[in-house]
C-alpha cells in the first residue's frame, strides 16, 4: 500500500478532511489530522481485543505510525443513541485522528450494553454493567500495551453511557488520572428504569441498590482535579439536578456548561475546550 498521510486498516478512509467509516458514517476531521506532509503518518487499525468469558471486543486503534516511546494513550467510550449514525465506535475517530498527530495513541471500542441488550430490571442488569466494565477494562489494557505508550499519560472520553463506564473504569484504575465526561448520568438504575422499565415507585430504591459501589457520581470524586465535565444547558436527558449531583460529588473537578447545546454536544467549540484539556492534561505538542 502507498503511504499516505492517514494509513487505513479495513473500512476508513480519509477523503478531503472527513473520515468515512463504517456503513458510511461520516465525521467531519480536523483539518491539521488531513493536511498533506503531516510530520506523522496516521495509522487506523480495526482490532478485536479478546476478553475472557465473552466475545471479543471489536476496536478501532488509531495511532502514529511511528514506533518510538513518549505517546500519551486515551481510551474513548461512545455514546448511546438509537438510530444515530455515530452511537458506535465511529464517534470519537475523528478526534482520534486528530490527536494521534499530537503523538496520541487511542483506542476506541464498540460497547455492547445496553446498545445490543435491553435492561430487565434485576440482579442480571448489574451483571451486564459488570461484564461490559470488564470489556472497557481489557480495551484500557490493550492501549497501555500499545507500542510507545507512556503509562503515566493516559485518559479516558466518554459520553452518556461512555461517560458513566468511563468514570467506573477511572475510579478502578489508579494509573488512569483523567476523565473527559460529556452528559453522563448519575446512576445506572436511573435511565435504564425510565427509558426501559417503568418500575413502580416503590420498587426504585431497591433496584437503585442493586448497583451499589458502581454509580458514578458515588466514584467520580475519586478523580479529583482529574475530571472534565461536559454538560448541554438544552439536554432533555441529564438536567440541573444530575448537574448539582456531580458537582457535589466532584468538587475539584472542571465543568463546562454549553447553555444553548442539545444532549449530543456536537458543536465545535465543545470538541476544541475537550481537545484543548487533554493537550495541558496529557502534555501533548501543538
Amino acid at each position: 500500500m502507498r503511504r499516505l498521510s492517514v494509513v487505513v486498516s479495513s473500512a476508513v478512509l480519509l477523503l478531503s478532511g472527513a473520515l468515512v467509516g463504517v456503513g458510511g458514517a461520516r465525521a467531519e476531521a480536523p483539518a491539521e489530522a488531513a493536511r498533506a506532509g503531516h510530520a506523522d503518518a496516521v495509522l487506523v487499525r480495526d482490532i478485536e481485543i479478546p476478553v475472557a468469558g465473552q466475545p471479543a471486543v471489536r476496536a478501532w486503534l488509531v495511532r502514529p505510525q511511528r514506533p518510538d516511546g513518549g505517546l500519551a494513550g486515551v481510551l474513548d467510550l461512545h455514546w448511546f443513541d438509537p438510530g444515530r449514525a455515530n452511537q458506535d465506535r465511529t464517534q470519537f475517530l475523528a478526534e482520534a485522528t486528530a490527536l494521534a498527530g499530537r503523538g496520541v495513541v487511542s483506542v476506541l471500542p464498540q460497547l455492547t450494553f445496553p446498545w445490543a441488550g435491553d435492561p430487565v430490571g434485576d440482579e442480571r442488569d448489574r451483571a451486564a454493567v459488570t461484564a461490559q466494565l470488564t470489556a472497557v477494562r481489557q480495551a484500557y489494557r490493550r492501549l497501555l500495551a500499545e507500542p510507545g505508550v507512556d503509562r503515566a499519560r493516559t485518559a479516558v472520553v466518554g459520553h452518556d453511557y461512555g461517560a458513566m463506564y468511563a468514570v467506573d473504569l477511572a475510579g478502578s484504575e489508579p494509573g488512569l488520572r483523567a476523565a473527559v465526561l460529556l452528559a453522563p448520568d448519575a446512576t445506572w438504575a436511573n435511565w435504564f428504569d425510565k427509558y426501559w422499565l417503568g418500575l413502580p415507585a416503590d420498587q426504585r430504591d431497591a433496584y437503585r441498590s442493586v448497583y451499589a459501589g458502581l454509580d458514578p457520581v458515588d466514584l467520580v470524586g475519586r478523580l479529583g482535579a482529574g475530571a472534565y465535565l461536559q454538560f448541554a444547558g438544552a439536554d432533555r436527558y441529564v438536567g440541573p439536578d444530575v448537574r448539582a449531583a456531580f458537582a457535589a460529588a466532584a468538587p475539584q473537578a472542571r465543568v463546562s456548561l454549553y447553555p444553548a447545546e442539545e444532549h449530543d454536544l456536537g458543536a465545535a467549540r465543545v470538541r476544541d475546550d475537550r481537545l484543548a484539556w487533554l493537550g495541558d492534561r496529557l502534555n501533548l505538542r501543538s
